[in-house]
């Protein structure tokens, strides 16, 4: 029967940070003797002769001369080579060894290998992985369905508490394994280390070292490395041990992005082992304990997330409001809705990728309603600009001609058609005026909305404001400032507006310096219009 007191499989090393939920998993292990073939490359002198022998130095003192090596020692590798048919009896390169030189791979060899397998005696599979050693950490005590174990050993002793599994199956009703599903294991399990081994080559950049090119061709191989030609052949050269009993270290681990799930850890560290998370998840619908253990963990572990992104949080805006203070000025604590946006935008910086681009672009973009509505709330339009016709309203040309000269006037680049499309609220703004209307809803107004608006009052030769408006002076630090709001605006939503051609950090700090123009402007403004107008 299953027995937890002589200790935990533990294959490799647990992760020594963030939650985990340690689960002692029974299993079936069986010592086998499996026979598989052996992908065997070249070594750096075998590959340097062949090379050389490519490249017309052929003759043994020669080639020992050019490496540095011993005469006898190039006599045995160019025999090993013409033995393998990689030269010809003249130390000519063959097509096969041309190949051999591209690929470095040799040949196949057959190879006997002694492992562990293991089993679930549930389901009755065997897991995707092998171990050649079975490494046991110990056992202080046992409570129940809960164990005390001592991880790590080979550094400072590190205590957990795993929920240990109950298996009530006699092992010896479980049929054992077949020679096939051992050598499907031993496959997987080479399988998973080959993949690993070629990920590692990728650098920091996603560029793939030259190394990875033969790991992935071995990774390519094993449809040949690992075949089993008849269940006869098989029984002559493979040996499965009787069952053994054992529980396996098994732990959850972070969430996964996709699913929001938590994630079942591969406990011999070749991740991604589906297996895992699917025995997990029949497990927990079957056994009630489980899956209670598995809801209080994630719950836990919930709400230690929340607690740490709320301080996160709350350093973010302590730092972020320090920051802005000493770039705008003590002003701007008194400029309560800005100060609130920009810390808003600095949060959403923080989160990165899209989304978070797109969240600090509402921000941004807020600001500028924000300030537009004050602009528009203190700086009135004229009654009678001048383009006024008086009972009639002026064309659509007229007006768009005057707004394309207010731009003009006061230094931007150009009017973007997004401003100048919808013109006959412009046209009959007059109008409403005459009949004590208000010439545009300012509390509602947008971005869009209200910037033909400012510019008639900033810009129109019958405006009292003229020369002296505050869209003058953001004019002069950022002519494009019409078109930039025309791609903030298109940024809220990244998935959909692709215009700008920057890295997510690039645009990150585009629209900080867009905020940061808008609260400039905002501080400057008297602090009684703001408190009127906010």
């Amino acid at each position: 029967m299953f027995e937890i007191r002589r200790g935990v499989l533990q294959p490799s090393r647990t992760p020594n940070e963030g939650d985990q939920l340690f689960m002692c998993w029974p299993v079936l292990v069986y010592r086998v003797i499996a026979p598989v073939i052996k992908v065997r490359h070249l070594n750096i002198i075998e590959r340097v002769v062949l090379a050389l022998c490519r490249g017309g130095v052929r003759h043994p003192p020669d080639i020992a001369a050019r490496i540095h090596q011993d005469g006898e020692l190039c006599i045995h590798i160019l025999d090993q080579l013409r033995k393998a048919g990689k030269l010809d009896k003249n130390n000519v390169p063959t097509e096969a060894g041309l190949e051999t030189l591209r690929t470095s791979r040799v040949g196949e060899e057959p190879e006997l290998i002694v492992t562990h397998v293991f089993q679930d005696p549930v389901a009755r599979r065997l897991w995707p992985r092998t171990a050649d050693g079975l490494v046991f950490q110990p056992v202080r005590n046992v409570n129940g369905d809960q164990a005390r174990l001592r991880l790590n050993t080979a550094g400072e002793a590190r205590w957990v508490t795993a929920h240990v599994l109950n298996c009530s199956i006699d092992p010896g009703k479980v049929r054992p394994p077949t020679a096939q599903e051992v050598i499907d294991a031993v496959g997987a399990h080479r399988q998973a280390e080959i993949t690993r081994r070629a990920n590692l080559f990728g650098n920091a950049q996603g560029q793939r070292q030259a190394g990875a090119r033969l790991a992935e061709e071995d990774l390519q191989a094993l449809t040949t490395e690992l075949t089993v030609t008849s269940g006869h052949t098989v029984h002559q050269v493979l040996e499965i041990g009787p069952a053994m009993p054992e529980y396996l270290l098994v732990w959850l681990h972070g969430k996964d992005p996709e699913t929001g799930r938590w994630q079942a850890a591969d406990p011999f560290g070749l991740n991604p082992n589906p297996l895992v998370q699917r025995l997990l998840a029949e497990r927990v619908r079957d056994d009630p304990g489980t899956a209670q253990r598995v809801m209080e963990f994630a719950d836990t572990a919930e709400g230690r997330l929340r607690h740490a992104y709320r301080a996160a949080g709350a350093g973010i805006r302590a730092n972020a409001e320090r920051r802005l203070v000493q770039t705008l000025g003590p002003e701007l604590r008194g400029r309560t809705k800005a100060l609130d946006l920009l810390l808003e935008l600095e949060e959403a910086a923080t989160r990165g990728g899209d989304a978070g681009v797109e969240s600090v672009a509402r921000a941004a973009y807020r600001l500028y309603e924000y300030l537009f509505r004050l602009l528009a709330g203190e700086f009135s339009l004229p009654a009678r600009p001048s383009w006024d016709g008086g009972s009639t309203s002026p064309a659509a040309p007229v007006v768009a001609a005057a707004l394309n000269g207010a731009v003009q006037y006061l230094g931007f680049n150009f009017l973007p058609d997004r401003y100048v499309k919808p013109l006959d609220a412009i046209r009959k703004y007059p109008t409403r005026l005459r009949d004590d209307k208000d010439a545009v809803d300012i509390k509602s107004a947008s971005v869009n909305k209200i910037i033909p608006y400012l510019l008639i009052a900033a810009a129109d030769s019958a405006s009292p404001h003229r020369g002296r408006h505050p869209l003058q002076e953001l004019a002069k630090r950022r002519p494009t400032l019409l078109n930039d709001l025309v791609q903030l605006g298109d940024l809220r939503n990244r998935g959909s507006h692709g215009e700008r051609d920057a890295t997510v950090e690039d645009d990150v700090e585009w629209c900080r310096s867009l905020a940061l123009e808008a609260a400039r402007q905002v501080v400057d403004l008297p602090a009684l219009n703001i408190e009127r107008n906010g």
